[in-house]
């Protein structure tokens, strides 16, 4: 497999962009107090809960539309249903995120494994503009592939059932009891309610079937499944792109849970939600469940204990029986906006870390819908070194960098100088987390697994370094591979030190690897990662050769003196295990299967998590004689592909912003003993913020070894790092022109301001960051100042004007140089500094400044500061050779501080040259094939 670093390249764009992808969904949710800012959990203020007895809700979600007959010929039904009580945890601004559905009251799913019979939900969203409600015809439902292989009733997952005779009605007494139109027998099941003219729902195709045509919004087409192999509708959606549970489980309490994907127009041209009209106001849709009870249509009841294919309930959903039992609730969504039109004005590019990308978005819309276009700021994801080369090069184009270290300090990593020659600014503009997300639904373990699962330093160690067996390329159910391994569990979830700390986890039926989805790039963002795992004791001896407790070992591979992964922190994630293995399947071609065939990288976070929730498996190579290869023979690795419900267990690095829009798991960061465990929360995220340590530059960082009592270790701040001056193709420092300037110093002032109110509409701050405290927003609005004047400014204090200051011993800044003091006499020596600094000599004047933990020099102290957080204002001052010019070294940033990453926001396949197989091999859902770039 080709193997490729990310650069992210700026491109013009001119199609829509959907105001839903301005926040990391369940981000975008509507604020509520019951909402955590970082993790997006909880239900917000336009939480809306259904009962099924009182009937059909309209389009206010509050008033009954159709209540139940009591005296329907289906009540037979009811005692299923009677007390299901479905919760949507928001239903107001929605754009394309996660969406928090529970429920209450329902019947404990009957069933085994993957085969489900009776007593589960189904789930999918429909548009409609009645006030009663959605017709079947208008839902995205029916795609093929998403239920485990050898389901004994894959009709469930289809838009089709059997009619039953014309005229019959249903009863549950098996001598009255209505066959089937096409033959089939009563215990079959069939429909009454299902006409059998061609003028609604008659198949077209097959004689005594109905087929729930699906009719896309703004159209007359009917689109059949039974049309063909493949069903009409695919140009619309498919198992890659659609948002549909075919089957929820209900645990034993009657309870349950699921993360729904709520679509736009963008992602689900179909339905079209979001979209404005000629009214000015965006389409709404609508959330359907659809319980599934004990009973078939025409009165037959399931023998739960028995576990013949007739035992199972087998038709559609949309079939009109089932359709009458529905809770729907209206959905309200944001407006999808419309880029600015290419060559509307100049770009004010900017470029930087993955980390930011969401809330840029957010605040890009904002900018540029206020600047009616005439100013455009762009965003485009690149590595650290990318960062560097092209904030210190005028020609670049690019004057802003976003970054969580020092521009230059990526060099350090390699023994090269940790240096830049332009003079630059820095201006924190947001705080969020790296974590470990998760995406467990399994049969075996209740369905969706909704807790935080818990990770020690040395299971995440095993994880990352393919020493679980079925991580490795020549271990199958065929062959037991190394001797080495031996002794090493299969998966994480047969490691005993798993499966103590998470004892309801269990692994899925399929054989394929359960290791964590992993990006390729070289970053402080992974080094953080490792930073975190050897802090711990026990994992630094696991990492250097001593056996577990369990005689766990690690892969030899890593245990090299090239890696010392025991010693330093590496900013990479290695496939280290050089092994290629002839799995022996026909046609299969030397040298087989290689690590990076079985365990290939993902592009970026988004595309991890957007992975993970759809359940879409790169990993698990098996070879398919059917893929075109590279080399363009017959013949390549295919993989784990899109896991059916019930079977999948997927997991990998990402952030708080994609955590909380896709709505998954967070892992819970462990001690050695699996105690003092730590999920990223709005308050575990604060508390290392407070902790956080500032370099010579000012730049803030966590160490993951210290977060604080309560802190979570992976926490970050973005800064934007904005050049004064920027070298030109002579080599020489000329200064950014001040429109320039000005431009990205009205970006750092917005995302410092109103870009920190969390919230869902454009240029609010999305869920999955913190906002700042006072003293960082204060910060960046001073740097914003300093950035219009293109110099240090005068500044508003008594004292009089600033000059640049030196770093004093160990990160702390002396006090600036003031004016005249009261009555032309001296001031006051305030140049003081907190821990981790020193103090360094006060200025005459009024107003000198003070260094928290050693920060950076600011106009006054900021009383509500959190601690540990630079003051004023703050930003990182070059001394007064690097204003003028000369190069002067940016220190390096402590190992327990570093990260990094890529992102760009939604460029959707595989890499290089297995993109030609991705139809058949790994299709992305529609959602990750969209340009996240707002122009």
């Amino acid at each position: 497999m080709t193997r490729r670093r990310v650069v992210r390249a700026s491109a013009a764009v001119c199609a829509l962009v959907a105001m839903s992808m301005v926040g990391p969904a369940g981000l975008a949710r509507a604020a509520a107090s019951g909402v955590d800012q970082v993790t997006g959990n909880g239900d917000t203020s336009s939480a809306v809960t259904a009962t099924w007895s009182q009937g059909l809700l309209g389009s206010d979600n509050t008033t009954v539309v159709t209540p139940r007959d009591p005296n329907s010929p289906l009540k037979f039904m009811y005692d299923d249903f009677k007390s299901l009580k479905v919760t949507v945890g928001q239903t107001q601004s929605l754009v394309n995120q996660a969406v928090k559905v529970s429920w209450t009251g329902g019947k404990q799913t009957i069933g085994n494994g993957g085969n489900l019979q009776g007593d589960f939900l189904q789930v999918m969203q429909c548009y409609g503009d009645a006030n009663t409600g959605p017709d079947p015809e208008n839902c995205e439902y029916g795609s093929k592939g998403l239920l485990p292989g050898g389901a004994l009733n894959p009709q469930i997952q289809g838009r089709t059932g059997i009619e039953c005779v014309p005229g019959s009605t249903p009863s549950t007494d098996l001598n009255n009891m209505p066959d089937g139109q096409d033959g089939s027998f009563r215990n079959n099941g069939c429909d009454t309610k299902e006409p059998t003219d061609a003028t609604t729902h008659a198949s077209p195709h097959n004689f005594g079937i109905y087929s729930v045509p699906f009719v896309p919004v703004g159209t007359t087409d009917r689109l059949y499944q039974d049309a063909g192999p493949i069903p009409d509708y695919t140009n619309y959606y498919d198992r890659f792109s659609t948002n549909e549970v075919q089957a929820a489980r209900t645990n034993a309490d009657g309870t349950g849970q699921l993360f729904f994907q709520a679509l736009t127009t963008v992602e689900a041209p179909g339905l079209g939600c979001g979209e404005v009209g000629s009214d000015g106001t965006p389409r709404s849709c609508w959330l359907v469940v659809v319980p599934r009870g004990e009973y078939k249509a025409n009165g037959y009841k399931l023998d739960g204990s028995d576990s013949s294919s007739i035992n199972f309930l087998n038709d559609s959903p949309l079939g009109a029986s089932n359709w009458a039992q529905r809770i729907q609730i209206h959905l309200n969504f944001a407006p999808v906006a419309t880029n600015c039109p290419i060559g509307s004005a100049k770009e004010s590019e900017t470029v930087g870390t993955q980390l930011v990308s969401h809330a840029m978005f957010s605040w890009q819309l904002a900018l540029n819908h206020a600047a009616h276009c005439s100013t455009i700021y762009g965003y485009t994801e690149v590595p650290e070194s990318t960062n560097t080369s092209q904030l210190t090069d005028s020609s670049s184009g690019v004057g802003l960098a976003f970054t969580t270290i020092p521009i230059g300090a990526e060099g350090a990593r390699k023994g090269a100088p940790a240096q830049v020659s332009v003079p630059l600014v820095y201006a924190p503009v947001a705080v969020s987390a790296l974590t470990l997300g998760f995406n467990i639904n399994l049969n075996n373990s209740g369905g969706f697994v909704a807790t935080p699962i818990k990770l020690t330093p040395r299971l995440l160690a095993k994880a990352l370094t393919q020493s679980y067996r079925f991580d490795l390329p020549d271990v199958d159910n065929r062959h037991p591979g190394p001797k080495w391994a031996a002794h090493n569990p299969d998966f994480i979830t047969t490691d005993p030190e798993f499966t103590k700390l998470n004892p309801g986890v269990h692994t899925p039926p399929a054989a394929n690897p359960l290791a964590p989805l992993l990006t390729e790039d070289l970053s402080a963002l992974n080094q953080q990662v490792w930073a975190w795992i050897v802090s711990d004791k026990a994992a630094r001896d696991w990492l250097s050769g001593k056996p577990d407790q369990n005689g766990m070992v690690i892969n030899p591979h890593f245990n090299s003196n090239k890696l010392k992964l025991y010693q330093t922190p590496i900013d990479s994630f290695p496939r280290a295990d050089p092994t290629c293995f002839n799995t022996g399947d026909v046609g299969e071609r030397d040298p087989g299967r290689c690590s990076l065939n079985l365990l290939p990288y993902v592009n970026d976070y988004t595309d991890a998590a957007t992975r993970i929730r759809t359940g879409n498996n790169p990993e698990g190579s098996s070879w398919d004689q059917t893929i075109l290869a590279p080399d363009g023979q017959l013949g390549w690795w295919g993989n784990g592909g899109i896991e059916p419900a019930g079977q999948q267990f997927l997991w990998g690095v990402t952030d708080s912003a994609n955590l909380a829009s896709l709505g998954l798991v967070p892992a819970s960061l462990c001690d050695a003993a699996g105690n003092h465990c730590v999920s990223p929360d709005a308050s575990s995220v604060s508390t290392a913020l407070s902790n956080a340590k500032p370099d010579s530059t000012g730049v803030l960082h966590v160490d993951p070894a210290h977060p604080g009592s309560g802190g979570y270790p992976l926490v970050d701040v973005t800064y934007a790092a904005a050049a004064l001056k920027q070298s030109n193709q002579s080599g020489n420092l000329v200064p950014v022109p001040a429109a320039t300037r000005n431009g990205y110093a009205a970006l750092i002032q917005y995302a410092a301001t109103t870009g920190q109110t969390p919230g869902v509409d454009p240029g609010q701050l999305p869920h999955g960051y913190l906002p700042l405290p006072s003293s960082l927003r204060n910060q960046a609005v001073a740097a914003a100042a300093e950035l219009r004047c293109g110099q240090v400014c005068p500044t508003n204090q008594p004292g009089g004007p600033t000059s640049p200051q030196q770093p004093g011993p160990n990160g702390g800044v002396p006090g600036g140089t003031g004016g005249p003091g009261p009555n032309g006499g001296p001031g006051p020596n305030n140049g003081t500094s907190g821990p981790g600094g020193s103090n360094g000599p006060g200025g005459a004047g009024s107003s000198g400044s003070t260094s928290t933990a050693g920060g950076a020099h600011g106009k006054s102290p900021s009383t509500s500061a959190a601690p540990g957080a630079t003051q004023g204002h703050g930003i990182a001052t070059p001394p007064p050779a690097q204003l003028a010019g000369k190069s002067v070294p940016t220190p390096g940033t402590p190992v327990g501080a570093l990260r990094w990453a890529l992102l760009v926001v939604a460029i959707a396949g595989l890499v290089g040259a297995v993109a030609v197989s991705l139809s058949k091999t790994d299709a992305f859902p529609r959602l990750l094939r969209k340009v996240r770039r707002q122009a």
